[in-house]
Order: structure tokens, then C-alpha cells, then sequence
């Protein structure tokens, strides 16, 4: 039952790992496991998931205005990019 005890710096580490890739089994549950008992580290994770979204989100908006440039502002800014 050892290699379900995580530890928080372990837990915050895989947090952030989990974020980027999907964990295997064993250690999604062991997460789990410790969130449930410790409010530190739900908290962590919390705060982690709104900075995602925020950026997530941020990007989002920035992908849309690019859009909204007209083609003369595109052709000033690739003609100044390329002098």
C-alpha cells in the first residue's frame, strides 16, 4: 500500500506533469488518493487549472483579433517584417 502514499511535492509534480500528458493508472489514483486528504494540494491543483483556462482562453483571443487585421494592415506589417 507504500507506492499509494504520494508525498505533496510529488503530487505537485505530477499535477503538472498530468496536465501536459495523460498519467498511467496507478498514478492518477494515487493523486486521487492524496487530493482527497490533503486541501493544500486540491488547492494547488485548483490554481493550476484557472491559470490553464486563463491562458487557454487569452490564446483564444488572441488567435481572433490576429483575424480581425485587415489585408493592408497584413501587407504593412509583412513588408516591415521583411525589411
Amino acid at each position: 500500500m507504500r507506492h499509494w502514499l504520494f508525498s505533496c511535492k510529488k503530487v505537485s509534480a505530477l499535477v503538472s506533469e498530468s496536465m501536459d500528458r495523460k498519467l498511467p493508472l496507478s498514478k492518477r489514483m494515487g493523486i486521487q488518493f492524496h487530493l482527497m486528504m490533503c486541501s493544500l494540494c486540491r488547492r494547488y491543483r485548483k490554481q493550476l487549472l484557472l491559470i490553464r483556462s486563463l491562458f487557454l482562453e487569452e490564446a483564444a483571443q488572441d488567435e481572433t483579433s490576429c483575424d480581425a487585421l485587415s489585408a493592408e494592415a497584413r501587407k504593412r506589417i509583412e513588408k516591415k517584417l521583411k525589411s
